[in-house]
């Protein structure tokens, strides 16, 4: 305490105070705006006084009296006035008193601290603010969020973190490595692996299966493969090629193949001129011949034409045969009861043949053979 008053002492010593203070400093134009009555008007914002100092009108301050008093509270830097009482605000801020900034226009979920700012609110994001901020585990390309904090997949994509792909909608038996796709379990194929793969050997148009591996028939097929048909229902003596025949064997006939077909064994010789007997079933006359060219009949009896006996003769013995005259041929008529015909042919003398006979069986038309005879010449 004694060490401070000796240096407040030893200060005043030091510096005396002047007995009188200086008088307080005016700028030389508010003397002469006071001494030169013109260098007053009506615009200015003050008055002289008694004393001849200038003094500012109310509402009015600066050293030339020229700066307005803005409304109480108006912010010093964001607001300004052009006259007393005023408030006006800077590009960027707004408010009654000019203190409250104007964001980034276009901003949505932001705030600013000066003017034309975007400060993004928690949980947004992007110049706009605009962009929710997704959970942290949610993955960067294959997920997105509408509002913070979630998690929602991208098309393709699926599971809490849109980490796993998502099969072709439709795929039964299938899964996949990349979006969209469908890969065939073990057994199945098709364009959604809905068709079960059958066993190798399973007959592929009669065959079908439900799951991998098997072989089940289609309707009227059987056998482990499908490869034997069904035959007709009470088939006896028969067989299939396709489903519901009875293809009889050889010796039966009938729809179910239950008829024994033995006319022909048991009858060797009904069918005539060399015809063929086929055993056909009761209901058809037991029996059919197939008839050779040129004969007729249910058993071939009928003869359509005559035939003549060839002769045999050696060649040696042939001899030119000197023809003199032709004689006009007789006609012979034979009715449906004549059975057969015979003519000698008078040759030339020396060649006297045989006789040529003809032979014909009818039964209701009436045919005419014409005959000639052959005369030798005299030398």
């Amino acid at each position: 305490m004694i060490l401070m008053n000796v240096i407040l002492c030893s200060i005043v010593l030091f510096f005396p105070v002047p007995s009188v203070l200086p008088a307080k400093y005016q700028p030389k134009w508010k003397k002469q705006a006071c001494e030169i009555p013109s260098s007053q008007t009506e615009y200015s914002h003050y008055i002289c006084t008694d004393d001849g100092e200038v003094k500012c009108l109310p509402g009015w301050n600066g050293d030339l009296c020229d700066v307005p008093k803005c409304r109480s509270g108006c912010d010093p830097l964001q607001g300004y006035c052009n006259r007393p009482g005023e408030c006006l605000c800077k590009l960027g801020y707004y408010g009654e008193r000019c203190n409250k900034c104007i964001p980034l226009p276009g901003c949505q979920h932001g705030y600013c601290n000066t003017s034309f700012e975007c400060i993004c609110q928690e949980g947004w994001d992007g110049i706009f603010c605009s962009e929710p901020t997704c959970r942290s585990d949610c993955h960067a390309t294959r997920g997105y969020c509408e509002s913070p904090g979630e998690c929602l997949c991208r098309l393709g994509w699926s599971g809490r973190n849109c980490k796993d792909c998502q099969v072709l909608p439709g795929c039964i038996h299938g899964y996949c490595e990349k979006p969209l796709e469908c890969k065939c379990y073990p057994g199945y194929t098709g364009i959604l692996c809905q068709t079960p793969i059958c066993s190798s050997t399973c007959h592929k148009e009669r065959g079908y299966c439900k799951k991998p591996g098997e072989c089940r028939c289609k309707i009227g097929w059987w056998g482990k493969n499908c490869e034997k048909c069904f035959p007709y229902p009470g088939c006896v003596h028969g067989s299939c090629r396709r489903p519901w025949e009875c293809n009889c064997k050889k010796g039966w006939g009938g729809m179910l193949c239950d008829e024994e077909l033995t006319h022909c064994d048991e009858n060797p010789e009904i069918c005539q001129n060399g015809a063929k007997c086929i055993s056909v079933i009761k209901d058809e006359g037991s029996y059919k011949c197939l008839c050779r060219e040129g004969t007729s009949g249910r058993n071939c009896e009928h003869s359509e034409y005559h035939t003549v006996k060839p002769i045999a003769v050696k060649p040696s013995a042939v001899k030119p045969i000197p023809v003199t005259s032709i004689a006009e041929p007789e006609e012979v008529t034979r009715n449906s009861t004549i059975d057969k015909i015979e003519k000698e042919v008078e040759f030339a003398s020396g060649y006297n043949i045989s006789t040529i006979t003809t032979s014909a069986t009818t039964t209701t038309t009436t045919s005419t053979t014409k005959v000639g005879s052959f005369t030798e010449n005299e030398t």
